[in-house]
């Protein structure tokens, strides 16, 4: 069984208006489309200059959906799972194998 990895969860008021937890998973769900769009933008950059001001916005809104991922893990509102050493293993070699088939 895969053990969490997690911050104690700050417990919200389930109402319908929103919470903070809704807040910041809003917020969260935004700058991730946000920052999906603008690689795109940038990956399709006409000229230098427009590419390297897309990439300043771009690390813009990395840096902030990075910090509001942050404050909803500290909050408790998101978990991980510790992968089992056998499950890394495997997929380790499942990707070697990949990376093999692409070299020949």
């Amino acid at each position: 069984m895969a053990n969490k990895v997690c911050c104690e969860q700050v417990e919200v008021t389930a109402s319908k208006a929103m919470n903070d937890r809704d807040y910041v998973n809003d917020i969260l769900a935004s700058e991730k489309a946000i920052t999906t769009n603008t690689a795109t933008a940038l990956t399709e950059a006409s000229n230098d200059k427009i590419h390297s001001e897309i990439l300043n916005f771009f690390n813009t809104v990395k840096d902030i959906q990075a910090t509001i991922y942050e404050l909803a893990w500290n909050f408790g509102w998101y978990t991980l799972e510790e992968a089992e050493s056998t499950k890394i293993n495997q997929k380790y070699k499942d990707l070697q194998k990949k990376l093999d088939e692409l070299s020949n």
